[in-house]
C-alpha cells in the first residue's frame, strides 16, 4: 500500500511540473490540448503508470532540477522538434531506444492501424515533429543520462520479453476512456464510430 502511494506520488509529481511546464509553451496558434490540461494528464499518466520506479524517480529529479534552473524541458523537447535548437544531449542510448520503440510503433499498426492512424505519429520521411523517430529523440534528449540509462534498462527489457510498452500504453488509456480492450476501440475506429 505505501509502495503504490509513493508510485502515484511520484507520477503527480512528474505530471504537475509536466503540465506547467506545458502550460508555458508559447505558439502563434497555440494548442488545443492545452485548453484540455486533464486530457493531456490522462494520457502522459498512461505512460507513466508503467515506468518502474527508477525512471520515475530521475525524471522526476530531472524536472525539479530543470525547474530550479529555469529551464522549460517541454519547450525544449518542441524547439528541438521544430530544429530551432542545436542538439541538447547526444547520449547514445537515445538511438537505441527510438529504435526499440520504432519496432514497438511497426507492430502497433500493424495490429491496431486504425488506432495507429488515430492516435499515433507517423513514420514517414519528415524531420519535424509529425515524424515519431523526431518526436521521441526530441523529448530523450531533455532527460539526464541517468534517466536515458533507467529507460534503456527498461525498454530494453521488455522488447527482450516480447512485450511492447507501446501497446501497454495504449491499453491503459483505453481503458481510461471506458473500453474494454484495444479490439474493441479498433472495430469502432475501423467502422467509423470512433473519430
Amino acid at each position: 500500500m505505501e509502495a503504490q502511494k509513493n508510485r502515484e506520488s511520484l507520477i503527480n509529481g512528474i505530471l504537475e511540473i509536466e503540465l506547467q511546464m506545458f502550460l508555458d509553451v508559447k505558439s502563434e496558434s497555440g494548442a488545443s490540448c492545452q485548453e484540455h490540461p486533464d486530457a493531456f494528464k490522462q494520457i502522459r499518466g498512461s505512460i507513466y503508470e508503467l515506468w518502474s520506479n527508477a525512471m520515475l524517480e530521475s525524471y522526476l529529479q530531472d524536472l525539479i532540477i530543470a525547474k530550479q534552473n529555469n529551464r522549460n524541458l517541454v519547450v525544449e523537447k518542441y524547439a528541438r522538434m521544430d530544429n530551432r535548437i542545436l542538439q541538447i544531449n547526444d547520449n547514445p542510448l537515445i538511438g537505441r531506444i527510438v529504435e526499440i520503440e520504432q519496432k514497438w510503433q511497426e507492430e502497433l499498426k500493424l495490429k491496431y492501424p486504425a488506432i495507429y492512424n488515430h492516435s499515433c505519429r507517423d513514420m514517414n520521411s519528415s524531420d519535424n515533429g509529425s515524424n515519431f523517430r523526431v518526436y521521441l529523440a526530441s523529448e530523450l534528449e531533455t532527460y539526464s543520462d541517468n534517466t536515458l540509462e533507467e529507460y534503456y534498462k527498461y525498454v530494453k527489457k521488455m522488447f527482450d520479453n516480447g512485450d511492447s510498452l507501446s501497446i501497454e500504453m495504449l491499453k491503459r488509456l483505453a481503458q481510461k476512456s471506458g473500453y474494454d480492450n484495444l479490439e474493441t476501440l479498433e472495430n469502432l475506429m475501423s467502422e467509423g464510430t470512433i473519430k
